[in-house]
């Protein structure tokens, strides 16, 4: 876990992730493989599973560094000796963004966060945890944290960069379930329109996911008590915009 290492009240924020701190574990590791199987996204097991931290550590260090130089606004790394990686503090997250923010401000910065991460994958990028969690906002710029996943070169970069919008979309449901699957349209299209002709088209890939996410709430249906539960309530509209999004093309 990383842990913020100020010097001082006064001094800028560092965080530090140290090559001994707690791996995911065999059991979370293998539920991630699973899940992303279950969402058309043939994950390595090898690129799941974390056995060596000083390893982790150092592919970190290198995509960080690799990153800056490119101009992609991420961490700065102000310190690595293979066994700790010392980076800058770059911000609030966009999850604690969202949760802090009046509900009219959420949606118009939730289609912001695709753009941007449309321009990203343009860029010839991927993140691998593309997560609200693991994206800052400060009003202006977003900036990216948390470079860990080891999926290239273990898969193709035009399927990374999908499980990437996929992962962002997902991490939204929360915010974007009370605003309905018009919403989910929405955030869709700002990644569609913002890397159009650049980007891998999103289409075809939710395409096929469409009939497993149906059939995950076909069978929640059959359970009174999750047919009604928030996450079905969240399936279902993430799963409306979707079906609009794919059908939107098919009508173009």
């Amino acid at each position: 876990m990383s842990l913020p290492d100020p010097d001082s009240p006064a001094a800028p924020r560092t965080w530090t992730k140290s090559a001994d701190r707690p791996l995911r574990s065999g059991r979370k590791s293998f539920g991630i493989w699973c899940m992303a199987r279950a969402l058309g996204v043939p994950v390595p097991w090898a690129a799941v599973r974390q056995t060596d931290g000083a390893a982790l550590l150092a592919f970190e260090h290198d995509r960080l560094v690799a990153l800056a130089a490119a101009g992609e606004r991420v961490p700065a790394v102000l310190a690595f000796d293979g066994q700790h990686l010392t980076t800058s503090d770059i911000g609030t997250t966009l999850d604690r963004w969202l949760d802090a923010a009046v509900p009219a401000e959420r949606l118009p910065v939730m289609c912001s966060a695709c753009a941007d991460l449309a321009g990203f994958h343009a860029r010839g990028q991927w993140h691998g945890g593309s997560q609200t969690r693991n994206l800052t906002w400060d009003g202006a710029r977003f900036a990216r944290l948390d470079f860990e996943e080891r999926l290239v070169p273990g898969m193709p970069l035009d399927l990374v960069q999908r499980y990437d919008a996929l992962q962002l979309l997902l991490s939204m449901t929360r915010h974007l379930e009370p605003l309905g699957a018009g919403a989910v349209l929405q955030v869709l299209q700002a990644y569609a329109r913002a890397g159009a002709g650049r980007v891998p088209d999103l289409r075809p890939f939710l395409q096929r996911l469409l009939p497993r996410l149906r059939a995950v709430l076909w069978l929640v249906g059959w359970s009174p008590r999750l047919r009604g539960s928030r996450e079905a309530r969240r399936l279902r509209t993430v799963l409306d915009g979707m079906s609009a999004f794919v059908a939107d093309r098919a009508q173009a």
